[in-house]
């Protein structure tokens, strides 16, 4: 049911929609601090502006995508924006265009609900940036802070959301991919240090804050590690923009590598058997198997029955 990490929920314009076991915890400590929105009730609004603000923003991503020659597929939806699977030319201005898509989609429906906010004098704030102080209340207005939240947390220049792969559009198109690469694994690395040290400040802050913290500083790490190989872009790119690897998310990723790392420990660890099987096995056909020592016998013995076994 939870394949690839979301519940597949549906299909709109030939694109499979995910939600994201995040999405489902997100939801639950929400409901835990209901007080924030005045109530449970509250919530519930507020969680279903937030998944159709999402939803949108990440159609966005997907039309972008059509608009530049390329095609969309799948969608996963998580509380702060998404990841969006699409193919597209491997051009700067069309991976700006389908970065900037998600955002765009949230400004719009921002500016357009502005002025009804303001003329019922509801707060204009953000729930991201804990302003204003008071519980937003009124329907409208959590719309509007739910795009505005959507829109500044996607600008922010890092990987893996839309600011960083928009910084390195920017940077392909004017100075190279090589080091627009390099460029955004330094801005990763300076927003998820920001990000830390205001969680770290006195004050209520989300734990979701840290751990996006934690997994800009891991993205852009691995960012700096493949810079100077020239597959380095294809190695990073999922979500918007993302090229024909970008159905294999980040987590996904992870996983592949630490299997491909066990693998390779399990070879060099069959080599390493095999050489001392031979070694010990020349010994024996040139000095006699009384030349072995009891180790040597115990490990012969050992790596026969291995061998029986598979």
């Amino acid at each position: 049911m939870f394949d690839r990490g979301g519940i597949r929920i549906g299909q709109v314009a030939g694109i499979s929609v995910r939600l994201h076991w995040i999405f489902l915890v997100w939801a639950l400590f929400e409901f835990f601090s209901a007080e924030r929105f005045g109530g449970a009730g509250q919530v519930a609004i507020y969680l279903g502006l937030l998944f159709g603000s999402v939803f949108l923003h990440e159609m966005g991503h997907c039309r972008a995508a059509r608009q530049v020659g390329g095609n969309a597929h799948e969608v996963t939806l998580w509380p702060l924006g998404g990841l969006a699977s699409v193919d597209i030319p491997s051009r700067p201005l069309s991976h700006l265009a389908v970065a900037s898509g998600g955002p765009l989609v949230n400004l719009v429906l921002w500016l357009a609900l502005l002025p009804f906010v303001i003329s019922q004098g509801s707060p204009v704030g953000s729930f991201f940036l804990r302003w204003p102080a008071e519980p937003i209340t009124d329907p409208i207005a959590i719309a509007a802070a739910v795009n505005l939240d959507l829109l500044l947390f996607n600008l922010l220049p890092a990987l893996p959301l839309d600011g960083g792969r928009i910084l390195h559009s920017i940077l392909w198109q004017r100075r190279g991919e090589g080091v627009a690469t390099q460029k955004l694994a330094v801005s990763g690395k300076i927003v998820a240090l920001v990000l830390a040290v205001v969680w770290f400040l006195p004050g209520e802050r989300s734990g979701l804050l840290l751990a996006m913290a934690l997994l800009m500083w891991i993205q852009s790490q691995q960012l700096q590690q493949l810079s100077g190989d020239s597959g380095a872009a294809e190695s990073w790119r999922n979500g918007p923009g993302g090229g024909s690897r970008s159905a294999v998310g980040w987590w996904q990723r992870q996983r592949d590598r630490f299997h491909q790392w066990k693998q390779q420990r399990k070879t060099l660890r069959q080599q390493r058997l095999r050489a001392r099987v031979d070694d010990l096995l020349k010994k024996v056909s040139t000095d006699g198997i009384d030349s072995l020592s009891p180790e040597e016998r115990r490990f012969l013995d050992r790596a026969s029955q291995r061998f029986e076994d598979r």
